[in-house]
């Protein structure tokens, strides 16, 4: 392990591996398949990123999201790791020719979205490839048991066909027993080494509080619990209102979700990690990637849809160590609005045919054509276009993606970039031969080092500005530069994109799983009833109600709105459960006056009866 440590100092300038992560590390190096879980900050990318500078051939590393992908990707490269990303989207030569280096040994980590793996283009390189690891994140994805279901990852495992003895590590950060088997299974993983920390985190608060005054309740937590914040809210226009809510009373906030445009987007983003803003209102686009250590509050406006999407989100929180809390504010509402949610997440077969169906005519896609192309999308249009609720078109979309059917690209790209396909050799004959292109490629090669080896980020405005030629002179060149084959230039875009995965399907013909959406769904109810239950259920600990969700025991964690509260009161947990259940069977059929309550024979001495009926009344619990 001498060997790992060295690289971790090297490169991440980290003194030593944190808690579990050392014994990760050892059995992948060991060659062994490993499942590794790890809650929300605990380091999964470096049980993953050391071994893959310590063994021969190339790491795959198998990602949904292109965000975090991009991320990760830059992060390695500033290291000077040589890392590479492909997913959907993307031009067919780049492809290529990123394929191409990691065959040639040139490309250490390449990550890719699931879709691309069974892609022609990739098992012909597969093929011939060094492949010294296989590293599948967000492992939650392939169980049709866990909260994010892909059916894409159901198909992981047949690559391994080509991949030789080459090891396999499944990473998450939030999954249940029966997720951790459907893993291992599904990944076709031989003995593999499971490793689970705890998911308890000390340094976290978590607190409930139902409030008919949200907003107020809102304002007075931001004045209790100082630094930096992110609330999550369910719909857009809700973040705005929240954002413009805090700056009246004169606390710095902004607001994010993913119709923003993309530059919006990156400075919100940038100034909250440079601590320029306190305050973050979002909904869950943003977050996933973001590494700043000192966020002390986590706050959640709406009843999220899950234990695992709200232990996720609420990790943000205190990833430094120190002191922070996780919360949930609702109103009697909430909860109805949260299982109306759940029913428009599942629309019913025909919608989902009949957004295919607008979608490709909208796009003007042909029956038996588009499969592999990659089109613009607007929203608006497709809801123009579309007389459906843009609620259940949006999800729509997302059961077609999942099922392998389309893929949608929201990453917006924020620079045009530049790469030269061709030798020194023959754009200097290029130039010769075309005059009227010479000053435009001399000024890019001056301005862009490196664009021989990769796509580099260049601004289209700088390059007018040498020129002194109007801007959109400059794009013109260097989109016909790009037909002539001579560069490969991607413009920046704000558009979300949309890959078709198949050919076009008539409506009626599309081969949705219909067995599998009713099984997801089924299991998506199962966990608003755990999120239900961990929100307003028996009264007890929340960390322990938490950690049971996940399959961990543990005693009551002191800490939480409830453990601190039942101290202050000196009660027991038994006194407030025996309260409650005996409160819930007496006053099921309505209100009952206090006198006739305390008449009755009750379940525990009546002075702690009342002790925890007042408890129970202070938190709205009845």
């Amino acid at each position: 392990m001498k060997e790992a440590l060295d690289i971790l100092k090297k490169y991440w300038k980290y003194p030593s591996f944190r808690e579990g992560q050392e014994d990760i590390v050892r059995s992948v190096l060991e060659g062994k398949d490993t499942l590794a879980l790890l809650p929300t900050g605990g380091g999964k990318s470096v049980c993953f990123q050391v071994p893959a500078l310590l063994r021969e051939g190339v790491t795959l590393v198998i990602s949904p999201l292109i965000a975090l992908m991009k991320d990760q990707v830059e992060g390695l490269q500033k290291k000077g790791i040589a890392a590479q990303a492909i997913h959907s989207g993307m031009e067919k030569r780049q492809v290529e020719r990123i394929l191409d280096n990691a065959v040639a040994g040139t490309v250490k980590l390449l990550y890719l979205s699931p879709e691309r793996l069974l892609t022609s283009v990739f098992k012909e390189h597969l093929r011939i490839m060094e492949v010294g690891m296989i590293v599948v994140d967000e492992a939650h994805c392939i169980s049709q048991w866990g909260y994010d279901f892909r059916p894409p990852y159901l198909r992981i495992a047949e690559i391994r066909e080509w991949t030789g003895n080459a090891p396999m590590i499944a990473l998450t950060a939030t999954a249940t027993d029966q997720v951790c088997n459907d893993i291992c299974e599904k990944l076709e993983m031989k003995a593999p080494a499971i490793f689970k920390t705890s998911f308890d985190r000390p340094n976290m608060h978590l607190i409930v509080r139902k409030e008919e005054d949200k907003w107020g309740k809102l304002k007075e937590v931001l004045q209790r619990v100082p630094g930096t914040a992110v609330i999550y809210v369910r719909n857009r226009r809700k973040t705005k209102e929240i954002a413009q809510f805090l700056q009246r009373n004169r606390i710095s906030a902004d607001f994010y979700h993913a119709g923003r445009n993309a530059e919006e987007r990156s400075m919100v983003q940038e100034r909250w990690i440079n601590g320029a803003i306190r305050v973050v209102a979002c909904t869950n686009a943003f977050g996933m990637g973001i590494d700043k250590a000192d966020v002390r509050l986590v706050l959640h406006w709406d009843i999220p849809d899950s234990p695992e999407a709200y232990f996720q989100e609420a990790g943000r929180a205190g990833r430094d160590g120190n002191r922070c809390f996780a919360g949930i504010i609702y109103t009697a509402q909430d909860d109805v609005e949260l299982k109306s949610n759940l029913t428009r997440q599942y629309p019913p077969p025909e919608e989902i045919r009949k957004t295919y169906h607008a979608l490709s005519n909208m796009l003007q896609i042909a029956s038996g054509a588009g499969a592999g192309q990659t089109f613009p999308l607007d929203m608006e249009s497709l809801m123009r276009y579309n007389k459906q609720d843009p609620v259940i078109i949006a999800y729509a979309l997302r059961v077609l993606q999942h099922q392998g059917f389309i893929y949608i690209n929201d990453t917006a790209q924020y620079f045009a970039t530049i790469f030269v396909p061709i030798s020194h050799e023959d754009l200097y004959r290029y130039q010769i031969e075309n005059r009227q292109s010479e000053r435009i490629l001399k000024a890019i090669l001056r301005a862009y080092p490196g664009i021989f080896d990769d796509h580099v980020a260049i601004r289209e405005g700088e390059l007018a500005h040498h020129l002194s030629i109007p801007k959109a002179e400059v794009v013109n060149m260097l989109n016909w530069l790009h037909k002539q084959e001579v560069i490969e230039y991607q413009p920046a875009s704000n558009t979300m994109r949309v890959t078709y995965l198949t050919e076009r399907y008539r409506p009626e013909d599309l081969p949705l799983d219909i067995q599998m959406l009713r099984k997801i769904k089924e299991q998506a109810e199962i966990r608003v009833d755990a999120m239900l239950d961990y929100v307003q259920g028996n009264p007890s600990c929340r960390m322990q109600k938490m950690l049971r969700y996940f399959g961990e025991e543990s005693p009551p964690c002191n800490r939480c709105d409830y453990c601190l509260e039942r101290d202050k009161l000196d009660l027991k947990d038994d006194d407030i459960t025996l309260t409650y259940n005996w409160l819930k069977e007496h006053l099921k059929d309505g209100s009952v006056p206090l006198t006739d309550v305390v008449a009755e024979k009750l379940p525990i001495k009546k002075k702690k009866f009342l002790e925890a009926l007042s408890y129970l009344t202070d938190n709205n619990m009845v």
